[in-house]
């Protein structure tokens, strides 16, 4: 299996001038071209040499459409389906991010992943007690080849990095290989999730949460909500942005959860510890 995007040096050295298009001035809705850069060969382009298309043939797909659509940069999709069954779905937008550099701020641009999903319809019949909040078929697992197809969209369009906003915990452990968390309340919440569970799946804990059956001694019932994740492209920034100060602010967070569940959750909700 080839190393995740970030650790592979194609992802570095990629020459992406080749295929990107001139700017495009046309405003029009679903004008086929990916935040008036990417042309839509540019997109089928990324999805192949990242080996998305590979793996989904690997998967039994082996004819696919894909659609973009949107007029700004505040909302772009991006859609690759088979027989009219979406497999990818990406909801994407750039926004400048205001960010603290020990005590001075500055503001760059960044890929914005407002949803990421994968779906594996053809596996549609197992076990639907298996699936992840969220889903209606099982995923695709394919993280390394979509970590690659981000961090081509964020060199090909010229951006600083990229923030993603998991909407599910179970979201946030995979991302969380390649991304910080940009908040210190939101990584506090994940380490005691992480630590006070050890015996739970990830799954477990995601459905627990969605289903409100984790609460806190001072603060209730635990909500998971879409929190930000970022990733530099230049990666030397994440020893002055996560500095000792921000851990520091983590660990005092941290030290005041405790949580627990709710009596017969498990039970309730069927999982296995």
């Amino acid at each position: 299996m080839g190393k995740v995007a970030y650790n592979n040096p194609r992802f570095f050295d990629f020459v992406y001038d080749d295929f990107l298009c001139a700017a495009v001035d046309s405003h029009i809705a679903q004008s086929g071209v990916l935040f008036h850069s990417l042309t839509k060969e540019s997109v089928w382009e990324l999805f192949e040499i990242t080996g998305v298309l590979a793996e989904l043939k690997k998967r039994g797909y082996d004819s696919f459409q894909l659609d973009l659509s949107g007029s700004d940069d505040t909302y772009q999709k991006l859609i690759l389906t088979f027989q009219n069954e979406i497999l990818v779905h990406l909801r994407l937008s750039i926004q400048e991010y205001r960010i603290r550099l020990n005590d001075y701020f500055f503001k760059e641009k960044y890929l914005v992943v407002n949803w990421l999903q994968t779906r594996h319809p053809k596996q549609e019949g197992r076990d639907s007690t298996r699936l992840y909040p969220g889903q209606d078929v099982p995923g695709l697992g394919i993280f390394p080849e979509m970590s690659d197809l981000i961090g081509f969209l964020i060199i090909s369009l010229r951006l600083n990095g990229a923030v993603i906003r998991p909407e599910y915990f179970h979201d946030a452990v995979l991302f969380s290989r390649k991304f910080h968390f940009l908040e210190a309340d939101s990584k506090a919440l994940y380490q005691a999730l992480r630590t006070t569970f050890p015996k739970h799946s990830i799954r477990a804990i995601s459905t627990l949460l969605q289903h409100g059956k984790i609460v806190d001694a001072k603060r209730g019932v635990i909500e998971w909500k879409p929190i930000e994740m970022i990733f530099f492209l230049e990666k030397s920034l994440n020893f002055f942005v996560f500095n000792r100060k921000f851990e520091k602010k983590v660990s005092k967070i941290l030290s005041t959860y405790k949580l627990s569940l709710v009596e017969g959750a498990e039970a309730e909700l069927g999982l296995n510890t």
